[in-house]
């Protein structure tokens, strides 16, 4: 389209000038009406086709038709009014020469639009950079690399350390960690073995998988998400609802009245005064008419939400829809679930109370393991631990030094005999015991993100309400609640309960957004006036619920998102009120100036809408 565009212009631009040319030297009317008859021709074309097109389907006073019947009727004057020169003293051929502009600036604004949604999409295109160009398949015993989109589902992939996985599956042989920060921004490494199911994107950090392909690469999470993305433009906001809906209305009454300007002051001074004035009359309607054109709305409002799409994907937010921009903007609360969301979803050191030789000895100890809670020990030690057994679910049993060291839950404690007194902790606590001598405890628990206490803190400087929504017990809940400083916590949740405490706020008059990770924040997040969705695509339910996903887990573009969707908001609103003033102005201009030449309707008109175009590029940046 760009392309067509362009060469439209170009064509036209080429017959046109030395049409004008010809006009000013020599006033050869054949020559000159021939060459603004080809450039119109080459201008208008594809306008023309639209405007069929839209009329075949009932819809006829839209900006195409408004364009067509100004620029034809510049030419149906000159035709008509021979006299045309005489009577207006404009010259014989400017009526054309303005039909001509018409179509030629119109091109140009309709260009400047596509620009602007390429330039959007490529944004969000960049964003979602994520999908290798080649898989290694297992064909015939062979190895063989083609791309994605050649991959069967049931074929099987290979995978090596270092690579990203290409589609979406289930691994069948080998074992890896998966770093999925690219999709989710989790920092932890997600553990993956036999039957464990991984998604495209994501990377192999150790090992060699098999991969059993499960989805085709269209259907995978990378093109699901930009498919998501790019659909959004088909969801209106409110504004763009309004002036759909206002162009239906306003256009059938600016014809109406241009015919009304056209007819009625022409035949009272006909009949009056016996002055023909028809020419003069027609060419304001026509002028009326080009002013009159809506295009400024109905491009540039659109384009500020598609736009504001685009600008939102490099913060590294998606919103499925223009429709989500208001209710972004306006909500003054924020819920938030805790687990991996407000924490890390990893669990961290929080409190030793022990000496540094049985610290250093259970670090030892836990570095034979893999599990989360041994993640937590991943630490420089001093200390050798020769053997290890692992308890499942209780603790472990090892050798240190040659010293015997048991660590884990109290239950597991009491049952080695060892006497020791309750920690009395929220946290996961380790107690230990070296040699059957109770050493002390450690407590480990799921990290407060950084980021969250920022965001917690930004979002109520911003006037927010921040809510904690958990399932965790209430001792956990409350200490991270503390940490994070959020205003209030509910604790003890199913995933229906989180959805009724959000309609409790809704109730009581507030626009709520929901931040959650997990399958079983769907509910909640579909309840919310704005569902986010943390993690980029952490569960398939989630980004289903969601209005908005944020590609990583950083609660600081909640309210970046919010201040960019008010942006939007704004944007589409100066474009709304701006265009219209003046509109006005220069119809009331067209009407009260008879003489009021087409060339500076088109001004007005072009001009307003690349104007409104130009704002709605602000929305592109952050």
């Amino acid at each position: 389209m760009k392309d067509k565009r362009l060469i439209s212009v170009i064509v036209s631009l080429i017959f046109f000038i030395p049409g004008v040319a010809i006009e000013k030297a020599t006033g050869i009317f054949a020559a000159y009406f021939t060459l603004y008859a080809l450039a119109w021709t080459a201008a208008a074309w594809s306008v023309a086709l639209k405007a069929a097109r839209n009329i075949s389907r009932g819809i006829i006073f839209d900006e195409n038709f408004l364009m067509l019947i100004a620029s034809v009727g510049a030419f149906v004057l000159n035709l008509v009014f021979k006299d045309f020169a005489e009577l207006n003293s404009r010259g014989g051929g400017e009526a054309m020469m303005d039909g001509v502009l018409v179509m030629i600036l119109y091109q140009v604004g309709e260009y400047f639009q596509a620009l602007a949604v390429r330039r959007s999409r490529k944004n969000i295109r960049s964003l979602l950079s994520l999908r290798p160009d080649s898989a290694t398949v297992l064909r015939g015993g062979k190895e063989v690399t083609v791309s994605p989109e050649d991959v069967e589902t049931g074929e099987t992939v290979i995978v090596r350390a270092g690579e990203r996985i290409p589609l979406d599956g289930k691994v069948t042989d080998g074992a890896s960690y998966i770093d999925t920060s690219a999709i989710t921004g989790e920092s932890v490494p997600v553990y993956a073995g036999q039957g464990s199911e991984v998604k495209s994107g994501c990377i192999a950090s150790d090992g060699l998988i098999q991969i059993e392909v499960t989805k085709k690469f269209e259907e995978s999470t990378a093109c699901r998400m930009l498919a998501l993305v790019e659909d959004a433009a088909e969801k209106k906001s409110a504004q763009e609802t309004f002036i759909s809906k206002f162009a239906k209305i306003y256009t059938p009454i600016v014809c109406a009245a241009a015919v009304a300007i056209a007819v009625i002051p022409s035949l009272i001074i006909q009949l009056a005064y016996g002055v023909n004035a028809w020419n003069d009359w027609i060419y304001t309607a026509l002028s009326l008419l080009v002013v009159s054109c809506p295009c400024a709305l109905v491009i540039s409002v659109p384009l500020t939400f598609f736009g504001g799409i685009g600008g939102a994907s490099k913060l590294g937010i998606l919103i499925k829809g223009a429709n989500c921009f208001s209710a972004f903007a306006s909500a003054d609360t924020v819920a938030v679930d805790k687990t991996g969301t407000l924490t890390e979803g990893r669990f961290a050191i929080k409190e030793n109370r022990t000496d540094e030789e049985t610290f250093g000895m259970l670090v030892a100890c836990e570095n034979k393991f893999n599990h989360p809670i041994a993640r937590a020990f991943d630490l420089p030690t001093p200390y050798v631990c020769t053997s290890a057994e692992d308890v499942a679910g209780h603790g472990i049993r090892a050798v240190c030094d040659g010293k015997k060291v048991v660590a884990g839950n109290s239950t597991f404690l009491r049952g080695c005999g060892i006497k020791f007194e309750d920690a009395h902790s929220p946290f996961t606590v380790i107690y230990i015991a070296v040699n059957g001598e109770y050493k002390g405890y450690v407590t480990v628990a799921d990290k407060v993100r950084p980021s969250s206490v920022r965001a917690i803190k930004a979002l109520r400087a911003d006037g927010e309400k921040t809510v904690m929504l958990t399932c965790d017990k209430k001792e956990v809940a409350l200490a991270v609640a503390k940490e994070t400083g959020v205003d209030e916590t509910r604790f003890g949740l199913l995933p229906e309960d989180k959805a009724e405490e959000v309609r409790k706020l809704q109730r009581n008059g507030h626009k709520v957004i929901f931040c959650g990770d997990g399958i079983n924040d769907a509910p909640v997040l579909a309840t919310a006036d704005i569902g986010c969705a943390m993690g980029g695509i952490g569960s398939d339910a989630a980004i289903e619920a969601a209005d908005v996903v944020i590609m990583n887990d950083d609660l600081t573009k909640v309210l970046k998102g919010k201040k960019h969707a008010r942006k939007v908001i704004s944007v589409a609103m100066q474009n709304i009120v701006g265009s219209i003033i003046i509109k006005v102005a220069i119809m009331a201009l067209a009407i009260a100036l008879p003489a009021f030449p087409l060339w500076l309707a088109i001004i007005g008109d072009v001009g307003v809408c690349l104007a409104a175009i130009a704002n709605s590029f602000r929305v592109l940046t952050r």
